[in-house]
């Protein structure tokens, strides 16, 4: 969530872990203050590497699974499956 309360997308992640990244002086310095491996940081920066519940933690984050119901099949519509 962000600071509004808000669901964060992805772009959102990308640009505040380049945020993260440049504050702590690069990619390297940035593995070595949260501990990961320098290619992990640079793969995550180069959207090479899914985002992780690591780096959600590592940026503040969390994911959440939401459940809703279907909007109803309407008439005519065919089901698949």
């Amino acid at each position: 969530m962000t600071d509004n309360g808000k669901d964060v997308t992805l772009k959102q992640i990308y640009t505040m872990l380049n945020a993260a990244i440049a504050e702590a002086g690069g990619n390297n310095a940035f593995a070595r203050q949260h501990g990961l491996h320098h290619s992990t940081t640079s793969k995550w920066a180069n959207t090479d590497r899914d985002v992780s519940d690591t780096l959600l933690d590592i940026l503040g984050l969390e994911r959440v699974t939401v459940i809703r119901r279907k909007k109803p099949i309407t008439p005519g519509r065919v089901k698949n499956g």
